[in-house]
């Protein structure tokens, strides 16, 4: 493809500072620069070539521009048409474009700040906030050109979401009352942003019952935006990204001391019995009503507030209550099946248990069964695996340690072991034990599989994609090393060699390195388990590139690779000696226990 003749530029909210290094890039070697002047400052563009041509569209029309843009990208030139902030955005951007099309001239886009952000940016704002809301709209309301009636913003505002309303300068009276009519409160929190970027900005703080009284003392004209905040006023609560908790690429999720104990819940005296027995027979702490709160127990004002508080710290969730009041509570909180904790749920008369979530990664299944047998009550499973007497492929994986890669793809092994047919696992090393379940048929090639089981980063593989714990990395550092180094170093290895990072079961090492809390930490932080091994031991394994200088300073010929084979209980390495700055690693492969 030919690089673009014409490239519409985002040039921000109107600060020269804001333009993208890529947006002043093409300016500075563009033939015709062609500015909105009415919106966008002069100094925008002033880093253009002295013999560059600079032109102020804002009094031409359509054509007049297109005819500037056309002559000079059929003569060879470079054209830079610099849009005010976010060239996407309530811009005249297509129907330039379409014109280049007809004329056959290429062009591309250049992203630019959009005055919501920079606004929310000065202001020091967030559109989103935990529990509150997850959402922004950006909107307008009807002027010249009209807005559809389901875009009203009477009807968008109702969802409770942040709101950006653009192009509605004049218009402070009817956006308040549009606000009112959709239920938002007076204290609703109204940012107004006039010119943000530009010398003459303005930032002014108001709500819903200071809005049109502040729109006229401060005569916010055009180039105003209003960012409707209906979080600001919200409890500062943390997100989730930060909890210990929340695993991602990078983290492991660190489990909360109460981990390992259950949850119970009762909202009744009956209830409040039952939970008493139901915690003879498991660590548990219990939750009930203020008015029923005993020295044992804790007490709550509403359920869905303390399931909130407690869904992430405790493993299993036992509520004696009706089955809804739990699921409209437990709704806003879900996750992922991989995740998610188990749920039950109980009559007070202990004659049901219901398992409600989390049934088999989760351990709801299980849990229900062993409560249900300790109080001579009826387990109630909906798990389609569990009636059809079949094994379920969830368990089997949570059984044998391997990760699941992507849970959408369970729905369809699932299905195929409830109705009983044939399953194609391509596994080819044999980590996954499959002799229990006479569905699961082994394939040789995982274009065939519907379940795959492999240490290898592969792209594209089909079905479910099961990762087996069965990678050991031996690392050797210097002293004083972050376990941010050491995490980095881990991620650009399994980049490397085509490695799936969920698959390394262990870190290893030599015992002098104990001390060093960057190595604890990596692995903390990689919910990996980190094994030392002392230098003699290392000393009598054979490694492929033994190190004279290692051997002088610390006694073995080698760290991370006889580490690695040592934890392994293998001779043979998959990855060699791989340095990384002050980190060496190596990888070997568990053999197959099965």
């Amino acid at each position: 493809m030919n690089n673009p003749a014409v490239y519409f530029i985002g040039a921000g909210p109107g600060d020269p500072g804001l333009l993208t290094l890529r947006g002043h890039e093409i300016i500075t070697q563009a033939d015709l620069v062609l500015y909105a002047g009415s919106l966008v400052p002069r100094q925008v563009v002033t880093s253009a070539r002295p013999e560059a041509q600079v032109i102020d569209s804002a009094p031409l029309d359509l054509d007049q521009t297109h005819a500037l843009m056309r002559d000079t990208a059929l003569a060879g030139g470079l054209v830079a048409r610099v849009h005010t902030g976010e060239p996407s955005l309530y811009g005249s951007m297509r129907e330039q474009m379409a014109l280049l099309d007809a004329d056959g001239i290429s062009y591309a886009v250049i992203p630019g700040v959009t005055a919501a952000f920079a606004t929310a940016a000065k202001a020091c704002a967030s559109f989103t906030v935990p529990e509150i809301t997850q959402t922004l709209i950006i909107t307008r309301l009807a002027g010249r050109t009209p807005m559809p009636e389901r875009e009203r913003l009477r009807h968008l505002a109702r969802h409770g979401a942040s709101l950006a309303v653009y192009l509605s300068a004049d218009k402070a009276a009817i956006l308040a009352r549009e606000l009112r009519e959709a239920g938002l409160a007076e204290d609703t929190t109204i940012i107004l942003g006039h010119k943000i970027g530009h010398a003459q900005e303005k930032l002014v703080r108001a709500t819903l019952a200071t809005l049109e009284a502040e729109a006229r003392q401060h005569k916010m004209t055009r180039q105003t935006v209003f960012l409707v905040l209906p979080g600001e006023q919200a409890p500062r609560l943390p997100s989730r990204l930060y909890a210990p908790e929340f695993a991602h690429g990078f983290r492991a999720a660190s489990r909360p001391s109460t981990w390992d104990t259950a949850a119970i819940y009762t909202l009744t005296s009956a209830g409040l019995k039952l939970a008493q027995r139901i915690a003879t027979h498991l660590p548990s702490q219990i939750f009930t009503l203020h008015r029923l709160a005993t020295e044992h127990s804790t007490g709550f004002e509403r359920i869905a507030d303390q399931l909130r508080s407690n869904f992430s710290r405790y493993h299993a969730h036992i509520c004696i209550a009706a089955t809804g009041i739990v699921v409209r509570a437990i709704a806003p909180l879900l996750d992922s099946k991989t995740t998610d904790p188990a749920v039950l749920v109980c009559d007070q008369n202990g004659q049901h248990v219901i398992s409600l979530l989390a049934g088999h990664l989760g351990g709801a299944n299980d849990l229900a069964r062993r409560i249900a047998a300790h109080l001579g009550a009826v387990p109630v499973l909906t798990t389609a695996t569990d009636n059809a007497g079949t094994i379920c492929i969830e368990t089997l994986a949570k059984t044998h340690g391997c990760h699941i890669a992507n849970p959408e793809g369970l729905v369809a092994v699932n299905a195929a072991l409830v109705q009983g047919t044939p399953v194609p696992v391509y596994d080819p090393e044999h980590r996954l034990p499959t002799a229990q379940a006479p569905e699961f048929v082994r394939v040789a090639s995982p274009e065939q599989a519907l379940v795959v089981v492999s240490w290898q980063a592969l792209d594209n593989l089909p079905g479910l994609v099961l990762r087996p714990p069965c990678l050991v990395v031996g690392i050797g550092c210097r002293k004083g090393v972050t376990h941010t180094a050491i995490i980095t170093a881990l991620h650009e290895l399994c980049a490397m060699h085509g490695l799936a990072q969920a698959s390394i079961s262990t870190l290893a090492s030599v015992d002098i390195k104990e001390q060093e809390p960057g190595l604890h930490q990596a692995a903390t932080s990689c919910g990996l388990p980190l094994v030392f091994f002392t230098r003699s031991d290392l000393a009598a394994i054979p490694t492929p590139t033994p190190s004279a200088t290692v051997q002088d300073k610390i006694g073995v010929p080698s760290v991370c690779e006889a580490a690695a084979l040592k934890a392994a209980q293998t001779s043979t390495l998959l990855v060699p000696k791989t340095i990384f700055g002050p980190i060496t690693l190596a990888v070997a492969l568990a053999p197959s226990q099965s």
